[in-house]
């Protein structure tokens, strides 16, 4: 399991994008950011989550890898199971999210890199989703406001189709994704 190989692995700054020193302010008060970005597919969402993390990075590997306690801090995840055996770098895992009674359910591949501080996730089209399109990156790397802290960013792009309406794929890619890196921060400062 990836886990196992974590406290062997380097760990590397990654090429986090500067912030402006409002930005900057933020995440040192402990806020987690929220940007719109441009995304991949016309009809799709995109944004980027960025949060200063009070833990070590392998506090942090920990908590992002630890798709089950997911279930716990986001009442909007309603599963999550492995369809494939796991491998140092790779993981595959199916998830149905529900919000405002409406359920998606989608598989992702995961690829891990953790000497270059990112971890990848990908719609895996060989199975059956209800999206169209997705794609995820996180980057760690040290924060600039403290060299005892780590800067995450989760960059997320999704082309949900037709399947939800316009208010609900804005709520997932961006209230959905700010409480979810809230809930990973707690999690990686708690360990």
């Amino acid at each position: 399991m990836i886990l196992s190989l974590l406290a062997i692995l380097p760990t590397a700054d990654a090429g986090l994008a500067p912030l402006a020193p409002a930005q900057e302010a933020s995440l040192a008060a402990g806020e987690v950011l929220l940007l719109d970005h441009t995304p991949s597919h016309a009809g799709g969402v995109s944004v980027e989550g960025i949060a200063d993390v009070a833990a070590s990075a392998d506090a942090v590997w920990a908590a992002l890898l630890d798709f089950q306690a997911r279930l716990k801090g986001n009442s909007s995840v309603k599963s999550f199971a492995y369809y494939r055996t796991s491998t140092p770098t790779e993981e595959w895992g199916v998830w149905e999210v529900s919000h405002f009674g409406f359920s998606v359910t989608y598989h992702n591949h995961y690829l891990l890199d953790r000497a270059d501080g990112s971890l990848i996730h990908e719609l895996d089209a060989s199975q059956p989703n209800d999206l169209t399109w997705s794609r995820g990156v996180y980057t760690l790397g040290t924060s600039p406001n403290n060299p005892q802290w780590q800067r995450l960013s989760y960059v997320v792009d999704t082309d949900f189709g037709a399947a939800i309406p316009g208010f609900i794929k804005s709520w997932l890619c961006g209230q959905g994704v700010k409480d979810y890196l809230v809930d990973l921060v707690h999690r990686a400062e708690g360990a």
